[in-house]
């Protein structure tokens, strides 16, 4: 990629009057003006903002300073299919003079696009309108798109480029671009190898070799299931992620909503609530140990039972915790099915759909908004069956949601006044995690957990983000003595990498310098347990149902003054302290408050 504007005096962007849809937040112009940095000097980056914070309209911003530069584009910005219209509807609110156009469509459609207003011999007219279009785009249309001499590709959720050998990596990388930048609130989430991936991307010439990249650093284990020992074993490993994080410095910037919106953003925290088994489970999940599964509910005449796979037990014990109608629905003496006949067996088959309707209950009474999510379309299924039987209005959002639908459900679901009947949003994970506003909840759900932790923080911040008017409780739902305790475990294990190779570097500062070497004992910190007794978890309950939580402990993670009464953020925006100075205790006996102590240790180490 070559240097930009070698030579230029340079420009310090100012919001201009053009640019009219809303105020720029301090840190969103010193974005703006670090992207802008970037390009003047022939380098791209990774914007790595924590999500929520405003990442589309400094990409805006960039966008609206290069044109007041003079620069031309061609612009494009490739994006996760259900961010889209966001994106145009975001360009056309915040610079109505700036052109933009959705590449999207039919083969004919998008031909009749480049042969019209995308025309590639136009390309650098200073009117040539910026370009929002799909990764599955540009894949399937790379041989007409790397006509353009693309100015700037801006590569939304960029973790996805995080594996250096997906073809969308490939082809992405066959598209000419003088300049790329990466937004990505999640910018490590497995291992060092996938941020050398991004790292590549956005600058080839720098990182251009994997195996030099691994010899800057003393130890391989980065991301493993390793013990903290054997991590901070002595100083030295702690100057190995200082290093890390300087040679990071010039291609990164990231702020959290913490420390740029004080108090404007109401806080967040998370409590894991945990369900037993039905004796049904217990007894499914022992036939998927044994591998009996599918020929047990054969013999049992269970409709679509020959189509189960045991291949993948680890698959099927999550389904199992999930609801065991995910294997086939059995029927009554009459031959309709038992979840129709009587839908109350369908909430008394598992434990964490019990448990669930005894939460919504009580969010419902409080008057609540939900965002539900689940990894699986087809419990989504279940649930949505479940929200009618309770006669709860609801939207849903999925993989195979038409891009109209998905933006005409989240308009209807954020407009409390025409549509307060709506109490709960189900979402895919993956498919409704992504770039999507949902600040009208206060609430979320995650029904089963994600074996990365990003993909469920994502999820998250549909809701706690700008905008958000009210504190946000996160209940994720797990299974005793199953699978899922193990999943989090991973998840931890993966929260630890990115703690130490990105959070811990402190990259708010547009140009700070780490304050030197870590000691062993600030990496101790971040390395520390967030969820102190997991592990006890895992044998909890073995060989039982171990009970469901207590109405009194459902009523204390129902009680937001217990669960916010002493946090800062919360008592400086008017909130209600606790009674007589007590919070919930952080480990009940079936549920686990998510420490957050590690935000005074980020706190700490920055100073």
């Amino acid at each position: 990629m070559a240097r930009a504007q070698t030579g230029s005096a340079p420009y310090l962007f100012v919001q201009p009057p053009h640019m009219s849809g809303g105020t720029l937040k301090d840190y969103q112009v010193e974005g703006v003006r670090w992207l802008i940095n970037l390009f003047q000097n022939g380098v791209s980056g990774i914007l790595a903002d924590e999500m929520g914070l405003g990442k589309t309209v400094q990409v805006i911003g960039l966008l609206v300073g290069l044109r007041d530069m003079n620069v031309c584009g061609p612009f494009m910005i490739c994006a996760p299919l259900a961010t889209l219209p966001n994106w145009v509807s975001e360009i056309r609110k915040w610079c109505p003079g700036l052109r933009v156009i959705l590449y999207h469509g039919s083969k004919a459609e998008r031909e009749a696009l480049r042969k019209g207003p995308l025309n590639p011999a136009r390309a650098t007219d200073m009117k040539f309108p910026v370009v929002v279009t799909s990764y599955e785009i540009c894949i399937n249309d790379r041989a007409h798109l790397q006509h353009y001499p693309w100015k700037y590709m801006v590569v939304d959720e960029g973790q996805r480029v995080k594996n250096k050998d997906c073809r969308l990596v490939r082809e992405l990388k066959l598209l000419p671009a003088q300049s790329r930048l990466l937004l990505s609130g999640t910018p490590i989430q497995n291992t060092l190898e996938e941020l050398w991936s991004l790292l590549n991307f956005v600058n080839p010439e720098i990182f251009d070799d994997l195996t030099v990249f691994r010899s800057w650093f003393g130890f391989r284990n980065i991301g493993k299931d390793i013990s903290v020992d054997q991590i901070v074993s002595d100083e030295e490993q702690a100057n190995v992620v200082s290093q890390l994080h300087e040679i990071l410095r010039p291609f990164l910037l990231r702020r959290l909503k913490r420390d740029v919106l004080q108090n404007e953003m109401p806080p967040k925290r998370e409590v894991l609530v945990y369900a037993g088994m039905t004796r049904l489970q217990r007894t499914y999940y022992s036939l998927v140990e044994a591998g009996t599964l599918r020929d047990t509910l054969c013999e049992l005449g269970i409709e679509g039972a020959a189509d189960i796979s045991q291949i993948n037990s680890n698959m099927n014990q999550r389904k199992v915790c999930q609801h065991p109608y995910l294997f086939g629905e059995p029927r009554d003496k009459t031959g309709e099915y038992v979840g129709v006949s009587n839908p109350e067996t369908l909430v008394a088959a598992s434990g964490k759909l019990a448990l669930l309707d005894r939460l919504l209950k009580r969010l419902k009474q409080q008057g609540h908004k939900v965002l539900l999510f689940s990894q699986m379309t087809s419990m989504l299924t279940i649930l949505e069956d479940y929200l009618r039987h309770r006669d709860w209005g609801y939207c849903r959002i999925d993989g195979t949601s038409a891009l109209i639908d998905r933006q005409a459900s989240i308009d209807a679901f954020n407009n409390g006044e025409t549509n307060d009947d709506l109490f709960v949003f189900l979402l895919s994970t993956r498919a409704g995690g992504l770039g999507i506003n949902l600040t009208a909840a206060d609430t979320v759900v995650i029904f089963d957990s994600d074996w990365n932790p990003h993909q469920d923080s994502q999820a998250q911040d549909r809701c706690h983000r700008i905008g958000q008017q009210h504190p946000v409780v996160v209940y994720r739902l797990l299974t005793l003595s199953s699978v899922e305790i193990d999943m989090m475990e991973k998840q931890i294990s993966k929260k630890k990498l990115e703690r130490m190779a990105v959070a811990g570097g402190d990259f708010r500062k547009v140009g700070q310098r780490s304050r030197g070497a870590l000691t062993s004992q600030a990496l101790r910190g971040l390395l520390a347990d967030d969820i102190a007794n997991l592990q006890q978890r895992a044998a909890a309950g073995a060989g039982s149902s171990a009970g469901a939580i207590s109405e009194e402990e459902l009523e204390m993670v129902l009680d937001r003054q217990l669960i916010f009464g002493d946090d800062p953020v919360y008592l400086a925006r008017g909130g209600v302290p606790a009674p007589d100075g007590k919070t919930i205790p952080k480990e009940g006996h079936m549920y686990d408050v998510v420490d957050a102590s590690i935000d005074s240790i980020l706190d700490e180490m920055a100073k």
